[in-house]
């Protein structure tokens, strides 16, 4: 009889804290939406070259770099709840400190916090979700999280159509979204797992432990950045018009909201290596099949958009289950800090690869480019399930 109540009672007490990782992801997505045009458009207005406007917007991710190492011992500190809230107030104190100056050298400093602050939410989030779900829940768990990110990426511009972009506003209220960010954190900070032990983020360890999702990492970090930076250049080197060609990036994104609930659902019930191995070939189609469809002015371009965006976002969350599924505890913080710092790594790598691509093979070297990177990470999917046999 005592037993059900239990039960009831941890079940419920699992339902809000995922609830209150799905309400501070949607958060963070709306701020770090928000804040990149808001940056750029600021440091563009300001008369700033655009390669230091980039080197600013890297900056950010070296931030999360240096910062994601940390956090398991940070977690072993103060607490994941604690440590979590602290990196946030960092970040959203920085995104205050950007609309006091218009020093580049200090604007470079405050950027590296940010990315340093958020780093932390990022990873503890992860784990600490991964920690509590049971193995048939995981993948579907891990999809409402990405969708909630995903979903507040799309937010953030518009929340700037309220504020604007000039002055102190836009930035207060991106730096309100960030610390409210931390708020669903409080009440269920008594609930944490434990979590860290203490060793650090290892992005070498996760390559020799698990390659298929340390390549994953790499893959969707790649493409990510490539589709934000170049998408609709590619839209106008093929001939589209400059509205049509932003919307090429909004179908892509599109099916990053659309399909990774299906997709974590589908993780939970079929064969994780086999949905990523099955992910990485649709992206190895995907690419031809889009410029075959807009070149051709199909009606099917958009719909093959979506699936191909789907399947790149859907390669990250089939891989943090697989994470989640084979590192428990403090080993789990380690490997989600790595997992983390190899996205990041691979964002800063592949905008510059791509833009070598479209110049080295003109108009579709994009494509070229994006399907060299999923035939690598099917290699290696394949290589490696075949070595576990």
């Amino acid at each position: 009889m005592t037993c059900a109540p239990a039960a009831a009672r941890a079940s419920a007490r699992v339902g809000w804290t995922l609830a209150a990782h799905f309400a501070s992801s949607l958060s963070i997505g709306i701020a770090i939406g928000g804040m990149v045009p808001l940056i750029a458009l600021t440091l563009e207005h300001r008369g700033i070259d655009p390669v230091l406007i980039g080197v600013n917007s890297a900056i950010g991710s070296l931030g999360v770099i240096a910062g994601a190492p940390l956090v398991p011992s940070m977690i072993r500190r103060f607490g994941a709840a604690e440590g979590m809230v602290l990196g946030l107030l960092l970040t959203a104190t920085s995104v205050v400190g950007l609309a006091f100056t218009e020093d580049l050298g200090l604007w470079l400093v405050l950027r590296f916090l940010t990315g340093f602050g958020v780093a932390t939410q990022w990873v503890v989030s992860e784990t600490w979700m991964q920690a509590i779900v049971t193995e048939r829940r995981r993948g579907l768990v891990m999809s409402v999280y990405v969708t909630s990110i995903a979903i507040g990426f799309a937010i953030g511009p518009v929340l700037l159509t309220f504020t604007g972009t000039e002055g102190v506003l836009p930035f207060a209220a991106l730096a309100g979204t960030i610390a409210a960010t931390a708020l669903p954190m409080l009440p269920i900070r008594r609930w944490a797992p434990v979590l860290a032990l203490g060793q650090r983020g290892s992005v070498a360890r996760l390559l020799r432990e698990a390659p298929t999702v340390a390549m994953a990492a790499i893959a969707v970090g790649l493409v990510d950045s490539a589709f934000f930076t170049f998408m609709p250049l590619y839209g106008l080197r093929i001939g589209l018009s400059h509205e049509t060609a932003i919307t090429l990036l909004t179908a892509v994104f599109a099916g990053n909201v659309i399909l990774q609930v299906p997709l974590g659902w589908l993780a939970d019930r079929v064969n994780r290596r086999a949905l990523l191995v099955a992910l990485g070939l649709g992206c190895c189609v995907g690419p031809a099949a889009a410029a075959w469809a807009l070149t051709a002015g199909s009606v099917v371009a958009y719909p093959v958009l979506v699936l191909w965006g789907g399947a790149a976002f859907g390669i990250y969350t089939v891989a943090m289950t697989l994470l989640g599924e084979r590192y428990r505890g403090g080993e789990l913080a380690a490997a989600n800090a790595a997992f983390v710092i190899a996205f990041e790594l691979a964002n800063l790598a592949g905008p510059p690869a791509a833009g070598w691509a479209m110049e080295a093979w003109v108009p579709h070297g994009l494509m070229v480019w994006m399907t060299a990177v999923a035939l690598g990470f099917v290699a290696v999917a394949v290589v490696r399930g075949a070595l576990r046999r």
